[in-house]
Formats: structure tokens, C-alpha cells, sequence
């Protein structure tokens, strides 16, 4: 057969015309679960996790016996309140186990997009049926997954919990509408802080620099709205601290009583929805201009 008649093999499968952001997902999970201290913060973060389920489990026994054993060694230690299972335990729960999450975004997604740059991974993936919004998608909904993992998915397993260990009418109407709080706020944890990760990842040339960047520019914020309310002795100025302004919204959501300032949501909602639009722009643009060049 002459040489001219051999050629590579015609492609024999069919294109994925809907969910093509889900091949970069699985690629990027792929290369997670191989990470260590992907593996050892995730371990980390379920601690916390396996402490709540503790008191759950604890609290349940007080409430169907108040006179063993556990129930007397809890008041002699504190009130009861302390340890009990309402809506301000599963705020505190979100609120402490997001600085875990956040360090686990940034582990997992620093390296995401700059890495593709430097290894000349964008031809690849713009090389296939694949455009600038579904490689976006693909990182996005990764860390989402991530970060929900950590704060959403064992919230509502500790709610479902207290209902299966102490059922009751009660405690039905007590938790009825602690999901979408949960939810609510788990997503004004992650959301935020993915799209931050991967826009710090676009604009910074390696995983390192894009990880301390993005920590230093958070932590000189936290500082910001520690040292205005101070300063101008109006502690409505807290909300320029994105994390105070993240828990501003879990207050109102989970009705807390004592808000650490008092201005309304709104301003936190419109601060966390400008943040978010400035990364996802930074984000986008950069990934457009690499599939043009492409």
C-alpha cells in the first residue's frame, strides 16, 4: 500500500455537546486525590466534623435521660446551652470550620490555571471541543464541590443526625428550616473564596506566589476592619473586612441575636456580590485571551 494511503485514525466517538466542563472536573479531581496535603487538610477539616457529631450524639442523651451520667457531668462543666443543638451551633460550626475550607481552596486551586500556563496546557484543552467558559465551569465547580464538602454536606449530616437520634415533633419544628441557612451560607463561604483563588491563580505566574498573594491580601483586609472601627469608633466599618461582611449574612440568616455590627446585610450582600463580579471578570478575561490565542 503506498505511504500516501496511511494516515492517523479518523475519530470514532461523539462529541459532547452539553456538560464538556465536566472532563475538566474530573481531571482536576483526578490530580487532587493524589495530593497529600489536599488529603491531610480534608482530614483536618473532618475533625471538627467528628466533634460536632460528639455533641450531638451527647446532647441526645441528655435529652432522652437529663439524669444519667452526661447530663450531670455537662452541668457541672457549663450550661447545658453550650452543647446545645441550635441553629447557633450549626452558625459556629460554618463559621469555624471556613478558615479550613479557605486553606483547602487555596491548596487546591492556586496552581489550577497558572500551572496550565506554565506547563502550555491551554493548547490541549482549547485544542478540544472545549471553550473558555467550559474550562472556567470546570474549575469553578471543582473547588465549589471542595468547599461545600467541608461546610454544607457535613452540616446538613449533623442536622439529619439530631433529628434520627432525637425525634420529635419539637425538634422537627425547632430545625424545619435550618437547610437553607446552611446552604445559604455555605455558598457565601465557598463561592467567594473559589472565584478569589482561581482569579489570584489567572493573574500570578505560579501556585506559590498565587497562594501567598491572595493570603496577604486577606489578611491585610481582616486587619483593615479591625483598625477602622477604632480608629473612627463606628464598628459599622468592620464590614470592609470581607470575612466580618461573609458573617454579617450567616447572622441574619441563622437569626443570631448579638451581630458583631449592626449595618444592615444589604451592604454585605452588595460588598461579597462586587468582589465576586471583580473576580470572576479577572478570571474570565484571562482565560478568553489564552483561547484566542490559541
Amino acid at each position: 500500500m503506498p505511504i500516501y494511503y496511511r494516515t492517523y485514525r479518523s475519530f470514532e466517538g461523539d462529541v459532547r455537546k452539553r456538560l464538556r466542563w465536566w472532563e475538566v472536573l474530573k481531571q482536576e479531581f483526578r490530580i487532587l486525590i493524589k495530593n497529600r496535603t489536599f488529603l491531610v487538610l480534608m482530614i483536618l477539616g473532618s475533625l471538627h466534623v467528628l466533634a460536632r457529631v460528639l455533641q450531638v450524639v451527647l446532647m441526645s442523651m441528655v435529652a432522652s435521660n437529663p439524669n444519667n451520667q452526661v447530663g450531670q457531668m455537662l452541668k457541672s462543666m457549663a450550661s447545658l446551652e453550650v452543647f446545645s443543638v441550635n441553629p447557633t451551633m450549626f452558625f459556629n460550626f460554618l463559621r469555624i470550620q471556613s478558615p479550613v475550607m479557605f486553606l483547602t481552596l487555596l491548596m487546591a486551586g492556586s496552581g489550577m490555571i497558572c500551572d496550565d500556563f506554565r506547563n502550555n496546557l491551554m493548547e490541549v484543552f482549547f485544542s478540544k471541543p472545549l471553550n473558555w467558559l467550559d474550562y472556567v465551569l470546570g474549575k469553578l465547580v471543582t473547588l465549589i464541590i471542595v468547599g461545600l464538602g467541608l461546610t454544607a454536606v457535613p452540616a446538613i449530616f449533623l442536622l439529619v443526625l439530631h433529628n434520627i437520634l432525637t425525634p420529635s415533633l419539637e425538634t422537627l419544628g425547632n430545625t424545619y428550616w435550618l437547610p437553607w441557612p446552611i446552604v445559604l451560607f455555605s455558598l457565601a463561604l465557598v463561592i467567594p473564596a473559589a472565584l478569589c483563588v482561581l482569579a489570584s491563580s489567572s493573574i500570578l505566574g505560579s501556585q506559590r506566589y498565587a497562594s501567598i498573594g491572595l493570603f496577604m491580601v486577606l489578611l491585610g483586609d481582616l486587619m483593615l476592619g479591625r483598625i477602622l472601627p477604632d480608629l473612627l469608633h463606628e464598628p459599622n466599618y468592620s464590614v470592609v473586612a470581607f470575612p466580618l461582611a461573609i458573617n454579617r449574612i450567616g447572622e441574619v440568616l441563622f437569626d443570631q441575636r448579638r451581630p458583631m455590627f449592626e449595618l444592615s446585610w444589604q451592604w454585605s450582600a452588595l460588598f461579597l456580590a462586587v468582589v465576586c463580579a471583580l473576580a470572576a471578570w479577572l478570571v474570565c478575561t484571562k482565560i478568553q485571551q489564552a483561547e484566542v490565542a490559541d
